[in-house]
């Protein structure tokens, strides 16, 4: 089940929030608050898999709100979701990392943006932990080409050589570079 922080301040609009995405077959546990304190305790304390965001609120806005969650959680897709959200203000917030916007006046689209954040979001760990376990088998792989009593050379499609261990270093007497 995903774990959902919405910030929102008006109780009609948490519960057409939630509703809206119950419908759309969002299966979530949403947390809710509506103050700057609430939602910075939250963040810190809770892993969450999105956040949606009021841009109108009674202590702060939602581009301070997306500056606390990157600063905070920077991984966790950012959405804000306001009835009052200038043109200039959604690109300023997509600029400073957030991951869409929607308009109250057009929730319709809060289901297809969700989905599309989330599934962002899964590729984009993904990436990282294949580029980690990448890392890994290369740092294993030039380990034990470096350990090796057997002098080592690679070569690139050219034949030009490209990189050797200390056991080929020896052997043909190439600098180690």
């Amino acid at each position: 089940m995903l774990q959902i922080l919405l910030l929102e301040d008006d109780r009609v609009d948490r519960d057409l929030i939630q509703a809206t995405l119950r419908d759309g077959g969002v299966d979530a546990n949403v947390t809710c608050f509506e103050m700057r304190q609430g939602f910075a305790e939250a963040l810190r304390t809770k892993a969450f898999d999105l956040i949606l965001a009021d841009y109108v609120l009674p202590t702060f806005d939602g581009l301070e709100a997306l500056a606390l969650a990157q600063s905070i959680c920077p991984k966790v897709p950012f959405i804000l979701v306001s009835g009052v959200l200038g043109e200039e203000t959604a690109i300023d917030a997509l600029k400073q990392g957030a991951t869409d916007y929607v308009l109250k006046q057009r929730l319709s689209r809060l289901v297809p943006a969700v989905k599309r954040a989330l599934k962002e979001s899964y590729e984009r760990q993904e990436r990282q932990k294949m580029a980690k376990a990448l890392r890994k088998a290369d740092d294993l792989l030039r380990a034990i080409v470096d350990a090796s009593p057997t002098g080592i050379v690679t070569l690139d499609r050219e034949q030009q050589v490209m990189t050797w261990n200390s056991a080929a270093e020896s052997l043909y007497g190439w600098p180690k570079s």
